[in-house]
């Protein structure tokens, strides 16, 4: 037999005769008790064939969909090299090869220091998957080698395990349990190797974030010397106040922004901007149906290589075709007055439909009428907002932005308490990017109804965490066939498909739903983060890391493994974690076949669809086609290339790494699937974040997720620690003895070490996360530097304070950088395309002599091209009023 005692000879129910039975609910535990909880037991002592077989449909339509890349990627340019074609000439990269697999070794080549140039976060993230895999790699192999052997011969003539189980150490039969120690051994190196890892990294990430956020470029950015600082009370809302209290800071102010009322402004600059929308829309409309009328049949070929130019006698017939235009009528749409909810200081506004004005028996107008008149009306009041703002006559926040004129006496301030008075000045962020701040939350003040929404929102993480089971449940029966064919009669017909198609059908469309569902979570996540406060989408994608890796951890890998409810779980984590490593050590081995398939799987899937992009290559030639209705609606979505949100990208790795060290001792075989997929990650980010992604990141985070996603690793550390301590005292030999106590007090100690070693880890280093040393103190350590340091104190004058000169004129210099973008709107310019009868220049100063603040309108950039006998704009340069 087993040296390990099965899950079935423990009784758990005990638990819930403890003080948790106050808050415990049979019904509850059966609403949670789903078939998903220990579903990955379900794989336990599968053969190699069943698992191959399993991962065959998955492998053949990934090899399908990296072909049809393969083959797509040199001829869609802009959706599969875009930063080859689309970005300003100074900023793209020169396109690969355009050889069938000749992407390939560029992409594997490119050093990870490259990557410096996107963002801390980044870089960081490519070489977090980079450690990852030698971690692997090398600790992995090891493992393989010295333990797959042990755990084969372990068996015996009374036990032997099943399938790909024999790999692992639930082969090991009780008269072979001294072999235990060999697992022991491996563990103590693996957990060793681990933490040297984890602190050379630690190391190198404070070296790698300082140098990078000392750099002379970096050092002499804005936002390095900028500060955000929060509950400014009315008295020191004053340019002259704020200054003189902020002038103990070394450096002195270079510039201040307070935070102004930007509701009313904002509102104007989006009807303006749809109104622009609209009058460009209805012009182009009005010159294709024109041109259609216009060009003769023979000239769709070929113009516009032989442009028909427009006669000085026809200009009279072309005043008389403008009247056309003016005939075009419509439904504008309905703004809604803004509505407060007062407690929490929210503002809903509703945007209704234009044909929601045909229930009030309202009258269509005409088009180029409406908008011409919106447009002049909304710029006389946003010039008059402009000019409010100019006389410091609008509401300001209780926030403001602050620029020091040296990056140290920023970061003095950023870490020092500003006010002696609780409450006031007490909050400070810093390295704010201005196009990354949430203005509506920003705008808020700090209310005990704000605080109150923050923790229901985390209250409400908690809940979906737990619950997501429940979803799943319902899921799990699509790939039960029976069933589901007797709860719906009507897919009966699925029984006349050959058996292999049902097998692909109970097993693809599960995982298909399972992620459909995991991604309506994370938009989930992403929608409820937003309103806990947080300033600025840094923030928001530091928060996410950690809710999302603590739900995939749970969902992914506890909920499939452990063999009890969801309830039993936590009962048990909180009555008598003593037991957890029973807990672990019963359930864990025989889940490790499930995780195999599981992270082939996830591989194969994440290449696949990754790299091709289906559903933007279908949207590609659809919807985007008939949505791009102007050449600046097309200019947009061309080149607002895809940002990657970091914060939902460190947790899926973090969670397969935590795996694949939970059985690294346990199921060694468990590296090939962890290298596998850590590969073709690494394979598909290195390209996509050279070829596709933007690489300007507004939501760095200079770092700080790198560091957290290290710490998360720690889960799969202790499930390993806990699962060798169970193991350890539960192993058995023939007599009945317990022959591995002393292993298992070891490894306890190790747990123990292995917890002082994180709090200690994260104690000496959180303080690099946030901030900046500003003294270079390695330097006093030699003798003649400090000489030389002496010598020059005593020749070099005093600096003067030029910062006083600049004092009285603070307000009327500063930029508009960290305002609102509503205050930096701009008069926009009319963007027609061109076309061989010059009837958009005709249009375009029409407009101009109608609304004066539309002036400089041009036709260059877009084009109108007749190809296969249809009007299709084409876009050269950029928009006249682009910035």
């Amino acid at each position: 037999m087993s040296t390990l005692v099965s899950a079935e000879d423990f009784d758990y129910s005990e638990l819930t005769r403890t003080y948790m039975g106050v808050f415990y609910s049979q019904k509850f535990d059966e609403f949670l008790n789903t078939s998903q909880t220990g579903f990955a037991h379900t794989s336990a002592g599968i053969e190699l064939s069943l698992l191959l077989k399993s991962l065959y449909t998955s492998l053949c339509f990934c090899t399908f969909q990296l072909t049809l890349f393969s083959f797509f990627r040199s001829i869609f340019k802009v959706l599969y090299q875009p930063r080859s074609y689309c970005v300003p000439i100074n900023e793209r990269m020169e396109p690969l090869p355009k050889g069938f697999f000749s992407w390939i070794a560029p992409t594997l080549k490119y050093s990870i220091n490259y990557y410096l140039s996107m963002g801390l976060d980044t870089y960081f993230f490519v070489r977090y998957v980079s450690i990852l895999l030698l971690f692997f790699v090398f600790i992995g192999s090891l493992n393989m080698i010295i333990l797959i052997p042990i755990n084969i011969t372990g068996s015996s003539d009374d036990y032997s395990a099943s399938g790909l189980d024999k790999l692992s150490l639930s082969n090991i039969s009780t008269s072979n349990v001294n072999r235990l120690n060999s697992h022991f051994v491996m563990g103590l190196i693996t957990i060793g190797f681990f933490h040297w890892l984890l602190l050379y990294e630690f190391q190198s990430f404070v070296k790698i974030r300082q140098s990078y956020l000392l750099s002379d470029n970096h050092k002499e950015s804005v936002l390095s010397r900028t500060l955000l600082i929060s509950n400014v009370p009315p008295y020191l809302q004053d340019v002259d106040v704020l200054n003189k209290v902020l002038d103990v800071v070394p450096g002195g102010i270079r510039n201040i922004w307070f935070l102004y009322d930007f509701r009313e402004i904002r509102e104007e600059v989006q009807e303006a901007k749809e109104a622009l929308y609209y009058l460009e829309y209805v012009n182009i409309k009005y010159l294709k149906r024109r041109l259609y009328s216009m060009l003769p049949v023979r000239l769709l070929w070929f113009w516009p290589f032989k442009p028909y130019v427009f006669k000085t006698g026809d200009m009279n017939e072309e005043g008389s075709k403008k009247s056309d235009i003016d005939k075009i009528s419509f439904y504008p749409p309905i703004y809604l007055k803004s509505i407060k909810i007062p407690k929490i200081e929210r503002y809903i506004r509703i945007r209704l439909p234009g044909f929601f004005r045909i229930l009030l028996l309202e009258k269509p107008v005409p088009v180029v009428d409406w908008c011409l008149r919106t447009l002049a009306a909304k710029h006389r009041s946003i010039d008059n907002k402009k000019m409010l703002l100019a006389a410091d006559q609008i509401k300001k926040h209780n926030k403001v932005f602050v620029e020091f004129n040296t990056q140290v006496g920023a970061y003095i301030a950023h870490q020092c308490l500003l006010s002696q008075i609780q409450g006031s000045l007490d909050s400070t962020i810093i390295e704010i990017h201005p196009e990354d701040i949430l203005w509506d939350n920003i705008a808020r003040n700090n209310t005990m109804a704000c605080l109150l929404e923050k923790y229901f929102v985390s209250l409400m993480f908690i809940a979906i965490i737990l619950l997501y089971v429940v979803p799943v449940s319902f899921i799990g029966l699509v790939s039960q066939i029976p069933l589901l064919t007797k709860l719906i009669p009507s897919l009966s017909w699925i029984y006349k498909l050959p058996e292999e198609a049902r097998e692909t059908i109970s097993s693809l469309l599960p995982s298909i739903l399972l992620a459909t569902l995991t991604d309506i979570v994370l938009v989930v996540f992403r929608f409820l983060t937003y309103f806990k406060g947080n300033f600025t989408g840094s923030e928001l994608e530091i928060d996410i890391q950690k809710w999302y890796f603590s739900f995939l951890f749970v969902q992914q890998f506890l909920v499939v493994t452990i063999s009890s409810s969801i309830t039993v779980i936590f009962k048990q984590i909180f009555d008598q974690p003593t037991s957890i490593p029973i807990l672990l050590a019963t359930n864990l081995p025989k889940a490790a076949t499930f995780f195999f398939q599981f992270i082939a799987l996830k591989a194969f899937s994440f290449c696949g669809n990754n790299f091709l992009r289906i559903s933007s290559l279908v949207l590609y030639h659809t919807y985007y086609k008939l949505n791009d209705k102007t050449p600046r609606q097309k200019f947009n979505r061309v080149t607002n290339l895809l940002k990657i949100r970091w914060g939902s990208i460190y947790p899926v790795y973090s969670v397969f790494a935590s795996i694949g060290l939970a059985y690294c001792i346990i199921s060694p075989l468990i590296a090939i699937f962890v290298i596998f997929i850590l590969s073709l990650s690494l394979l598909y980010y290195k390209y996509a974040l050279r070829y596709i992604y933007s690489h300007i990141n507004e939501s760095d985070t200079k770092g700080r997720l790198y560091p957290v996603a290290l710490l998360h690793l720690y889960t799969g550390v202790y499930c390993l620690e806990c699962c060798l301590i169970g193991i350890f005292f539960l192993s058995k030999n023939d007599n009945g003895v317990c022959p591995m106590k002393i292993q298992g007090c070891i490894m306890c100690v190790v747990l123990l070490a292995t917890i002082f070693g994180n709090i200690t880890i994260y104690a000496r280093f959180v303080k690099h996360f946030s901030y900046l040393p500003i003294l270079s103190d390695k330097q006093y350590r030699n003798p003649e530097v400090v000489d030389r340091l002496k010598r020059r104190s005593k020749v070099e004058p005093e600096e003067s304070n030029s910062s006083d000169n600049t004092k009285n004129d603070l307000y009327s210099n500063q930029n508009l950088l960290f305002l609102h973008p509503s205050f930096k709107y701009e008069y926009p310019k009319v963007w027609l395309p061109e076309d061989p009868f010059h009837i958009s220049e005709y249009l375009i100063n029409e407009i101009e002599n109608q609304v004066a603040e539309l002036t400089g309108g041009s036709t260059r950039g877009a084009i109108i091209d007749a190809n296969n006998h249809r009007l299709k704009i084409s876009i050269t340069e950029a928009p006249p009023d682009y910035k």
